[in-house]
């Protein structure tokens, strides 16, 4: 069913948030460059109770609703070219240092309540385990993402979990060969359609391997292959401009600090004990043999 018609259906929906439909529909143009604090300003309500509207819409997120009701709206009206809704980009030759250091904020702040919003608990939980059991977790990203894999490799071994990250193609594609099923792979992948990673995914299932995917859709060929999937909020474009690359990333450091949370809590005494060896290994501040 489409969204718009969806929306148009009042017995589906709670006084509240029929109000922040009637707002919406009332100022289709403004939305675009309405964040999700904006329109709950301007409704009255709050980010929670939009980012409820959107779920209870079909939809993961406010970002998702924003594209999906611009590209409904613009193709029902069938506008002109010049009349079309278009989406503001985040940062624009008009914009000056404060708006910049805000709206930076804003969307950083967005993509974490975002992705909070949605992340499943139990499920969590459950990838924690997965990679306190596994022998190794071996991370797959390319491009900006692979500095999340290297951060994730830096944090998993602060909690005494083996983890690896090759930035070739050869390398990734040689660590899958390598894997079993002792080993837990991840994969960063924000559009879910790189080449390179699914054939990694093909051959981590041939090896039994099980796949934890950091991503912002389901519908993808990658997401078909993983055993658990966990969503990060998406962004409108998947231009540069965008700053998508960005705002992904920052949705999948969360996941990862959260991760690196359970895990530290899990087995809090043990990794204090192995942190202090580690400090000891390095040296301290007044030791003149230290590394560092």
């Amino acid at each position: 069913m489409r969204l718009l018609r969806k929306m148009q259906e009042q017995e589906r929906f709670s006084p509240s948030e029929q109000n922040m439909i009637n707002y919406i529909l009332s100022h289709k143009r403004e939305l675009a460059n309405l964040s999700i604090r904006d329109l709950a300003q301007r409704t009255y309500s709050s980010p929670a109770g939009i980012f409820r509207l959107c779920q209870k819409l079909g939809l993961k997120g406010y970002n998702e609703f924003k594209l999906r009701f611009i590209s409904e709206f613009n193709r029902t009206e069938k506008a002109a070219p010049c009349e079309e809704i278009k989406i503001k980009r985040p940062i624009t030759s008009t914009d000056n240092p404060e708006g910049i250091i805000q709206k930076m904020a804003a969307l950083e702040i967005e993509s974490i309540e975002e992705t909070k919003n949605e992340m499943d608990i139990a499920q969590v939980v459950r990838v924690a385990k997965m990679m306190r059991k596994a022998a190794s977790i071996d991370i797959y990203a390319y491009d900006q993402n692979y500095h999340l894999a290297q951060s994730m490799v830096f944090n998993m071994l602060q909690v005494k979990c083996v983890a690896v990250a090759n930035s070739s193609m050869t390398s990734q594609l040689a660590q899958a060969m390598l894997s079993d099923s002792t080993h837990l792979a991840v994969i960063i992948s924000r559009t879910g359609m790189n080449k390179r990673l699914l054939r990694t995914a093909q051959l981590l299932k041939q090896q039994g391997t099980k796949i934890v995917l950091f991503s912002t859709s389901e519908k993808t060929p990658l997401a078909k292959y993983a055993d658990e999937f966990l969503y990060v909020a998406n962004t409108l474009d998947l231009d540069y401009m965008d700053m998508g690359g960005m705002i992904f990333s920052v949705g999948v450091r969360y996941y990862q600090d959260v991760l690196f949370g359970l895990l530290l809590a899990q087995d809090y005494d043990d990794i204090e004990t192995f942190t202090n060896r580690l400090d000891d290994g390095m040296g301290h501040f007044d030791d003149n043999d230290r590394l560092w």
